[in-house]
């Protein structure tokens, strides 16, 4: 940059301010996405390489200053000082910055630490700060909006003169910034009624419902969450008995306003899982999610049906009242995967129930029931016909580079040779059938365990125990298979749902503590997809826990859900229980989760279910040999993320276990040769970067030193996520040309 003019490096900052994206910022809140256009402005003076502090501020009528956006490696500092407040009449009263704001004009000092307003007695640490940096000069400018002074933008150097031009370019920086704030606003405008139209396309103009637009995306997502969650979801399509009448004595005025009360009415009344969407006329569709089974839905139609039999009070004084009729189809009870073809089945099963009026017991009709009542359906046929096999993924230690249990995993094979899921055959199980399930897959599952141990493999297994099976009689069964088998209960890991009702019950605990006094561990699984048992963790007695895979296969496209990962390993710490971690199903994400520390993984990354022979051949051949880590992007980013927490709370805990001069020097940082071996070819960009993070907590170890109370680490946490955020973008990038060219 020495060997360039003044006005082709000025001209570089300008383009490079000029990039700043705006798309990400269209959608935030408009507070947030003012301050990440600064953030990112700011940013690309920082790179510059001219300035030591870029900042953006404005002064409130008490001179308070307030800083919008800081950008350099003493932001802590700059946000911990620069709020300053002197009563109005002391001469101090005013920094440059507020008076750049009051005065409307361009102030420049070239001498900063022996200016005016910092030899008040009060500023005597801000001004000791200042010097051991060595900034220099200071210049603040006003920026212009809406014809007014609307803040400040400040900025600081280590030279002994401002570079050549300051003054003018600062000036043009301001209205840049200006004018770029400017057309965020307009573009988001132009987003928000972009927005306004597509909410109007997928909304019902007369009761606000959603629509059948609106409904056709709602039931494909309705129907993966069914297979995901081994739940039924039930398509109800609702016709409004005695509607006719209505309209054509009071007019279709009133019409409209009992069908707008009617929408209002099962809004409310549905469970926040459940939607509702007006298909016309007198029709709605619902979709009632998350139910176990008959019963369930059976007492969710009652309620439906209770409030839309309540007499409606009509704006006119008058008081009307209207009856339902309802077709209903169960899914995945319905063979099909065409959300299409589960309207057309509730359709027919509404035309059904309509037909009997007169002499119907109940007020809806379930699409094939009569196939359903009397008869054992085919998952149940092929349980009770012995088709059920016992399906086995292993579990990894990674510190010892081993594995060290499996999971039992329940099949049916059907006449066909054809495999059966969990999810396929689950929702057609009903009471006894989960206890015959448990009892089955653990007696195969402690048979299998034997014959590993007879081999040299001594590894321990977890079973999913269904809480619908819970009782005293399991007890009772639990005792038996133990007994039968030479399987020592502590090898044995009961699993539990997270999600399930029963732990919110009394009679859970004591049934737990009752398995546990046989000796059985137990784990709590799919742990972050509930939050009420979270909050009841510490009094059950649980010796593992297992965190929802949904976080943890989804890291490649969200890896600051490292962040939850970070949090439940805490929290498995604190409670001193284990931890496994599933859904490890890629390289990249075993090496995230490796370098975050967790220990015991589950996922296609390891191996996927196999049966028990595969099982066999696996554990003779499996070999997991100890890598120098990260070996990826993601892993980078998981190892920045848990060094940063390690650090921070060395530093928050004793200051002085930490070498302020060392922790300055990103050279001596592990992290340093990674992002050499890794950043590809953003390698330059994340270096930077590393280096601001550096400087920023090695100021914030000083700080603690002086001030250990009310530090503000919020210097530091920009530093991060600018750090973290280059890390991902880059990650994406590769993914992407890997993509491409594969």
């Amino acid at each position: 940059m020495d060997n360039q003019s003044p006005l082709k490096i000025w001209l570089d900052i300008f383009s490079s301010m000029s990039k700043a994206p705006f798309a990400g910022s269209v959608d935030l809140p408009w507070d947030q996405a003012q301050k990440r256009l600064m953030d990112q402005m700011l940013s690309s003076l920082d790179q510059s390489g001219l300035f030591h502090t870029c900042a953006i501020a404005r002064a409130d009528t008490g001179h308070i200053l307030r800083p919008l956006a800081v950008s350099g490696p003493v932001q802590q500092i700059v946000l911990e000082n620069v709020a300053v407040l002197f009563s109005p009449d002391h001469p101090h009263a005013r920094s440059m910055t507020a008076r750049a704001q009051v005065e409307d004009r361009t102030l420049l000092v070239t001498d900063y630490v022996h200016s005016e307003y910092l030899q008040h007695p009060d500023l005597a640490g801000w001004r000791q700060a200042i010097e051991a940096i060595g900034i220099q000069w200071l210049l603040a400018t006003p920026i212009h909006r809406h014809a007014a002074v609307w803040g400040v933008l400040v900025l600081s150097g280590l030279q002994d003169e401002p570079p050549e031009l300051m003054a003018d370019s600062a000036e043009k920086m301001a209205v840049f910034i200006a004018d770029a704030m400017e057309h965020l606003e307009t573009r988001r405008n132009e987003q928000q009624y972009r927005e306004t139209l597509k909410n109007l396309a997928h909304t019902d103009a007369l009761t606000d419902l959603p629509n059948r637009r609106a409904l056709e995306t709602q039931m494909e997502q309705a129907m993966l969450r069914a297979i995901r969650h081994n739940r039924l979801l039930a398509v109800c399509m609702l016709d409004l008995d005695d509607f006719k009448p209505i309209n054509d004595t009071y007019g279709h005025e009133i019409g409209d306003e009992v069908l707008v009360t009617l929408g209002k009415r099962l809004t409310d009344m549905l469970r926040k899982s459940d939607f509702i969407a007006r298909y016309g006329g007198d029709e709605f569709v619902l979709l009632l999610e998350d139910l176990a089974g008959h019963a369930d839905l059976a007492q969710l139609l009652k309620k439906i049906e209770g409030t839309i039999t309540t007499p409606i009070l009509l704006s006119n004084g008058e008081s009307v009242q209207v009856g339902a009729s309802m077709g209903v189809v169960l899914y995945p009870f319905a063979d099909t995967d065409q959300a299409d073809q589960l309207l057309r089945w509730s359709d027919q099963a509404l035309y059904e129930i309509k037909a009997h009026k007169a002499d119907r017991e109940n007020c809806w009709a379930l699409f094939g029931e009569e196939n359903f009542a009397d008869q054992r359906n085919p998952a149940q046929v092929l349980l009770d016909n012995g088709a059920l096999e016992v399906w086995y993924q292993p579990i990894l230690d990674s510190r010892k580079g081993k594995i060290v249990g499996i999971e039992a995993l329940a099949r049916l094979r059907d006449e066909n040779g054809t495999i059966w899921p969990p999810a396929r055959f689950l929702p057609q199980l009903h009471g006894e059938d989960f206890s015959d399930l448990n009892k089955q897959v653990l007696t195969q599952a402690l048979k299998d365990l034997s014959i590993l141990d007879a081999q040299g493999w001594p590894l321990w297994v977890s079973v999913n125990l269904d809480p619908r099976s819970l009782s005293g009689s399991c007890i009772t069964c639990l005792r038996e298979i133990l007994g039968e088998s030479t399987v020592d209960a502590s090898r044995i890991t009961l699993e539990i749902l997270e999600g399930e009702d029963f732990l919110e019950r009394q009679t859970a605990l004591e049934l737990l503590l009752e398995i546990k006094a046989l000796g059985f561990r137990l784990a709590l699984d799919d742990v972050g997809s509930a939050y009420s048992s979270l909050l009841r963790m510490k009094e059950l007695p649980i010796d593992e826990i297992k965190l929802d895979q949904g976080f943890v296969r989804s890291l490649e496209q969200r890896p600051q859900d490292l962040h939850f990962l970070n949090t439940i390993q805490d929290l498995a710490n604190g409670m001193q229980v284990d931890l496994v971690v599933e859904g490890v199903e890629t390289e990249d994400i075993l090496d995230a989760v490796t370098v975050m520390g967790s220990t015991l993984l589950q996922g296609y990354a390891i191996a996927r279910p196999m049966p028990f022979a595969e099982l066999q051949a696996f554990l003779k051949h499996s070999v997991f040999p100890h890598r120098h880590r990260p070996i990826s992007l993601l892993g980078l980013y998981a190892t920045r993320l848990a060094q940063h927490e390690a650090l921070k709370k060395t530093i928050i805990r004793s200051p002085r276990a930490v070498d302020y001069l060392t922790l300055a020097d990103a050279t001596v940082c592990p992290l340093h040769g990674d992002i050499h071996r890794l950043g590809q070819d953003n390698v330059n960009r994340l270096d930077h970067l590393h280096r601001n993070y550096h400087r920023a907590i090695a100021v914030m170890d000083a700080l603690m030193l002086a001030a250990p109370s009310g530090a503000d680490w919020s210097v530091v946490d920009q530093a991060v996520e600018a750090f973290e955020q280059a890390i991902v973008k880059t990650y994406f990038e590769e993914k992407s040309k890997k993509q491409q060219t594969s």
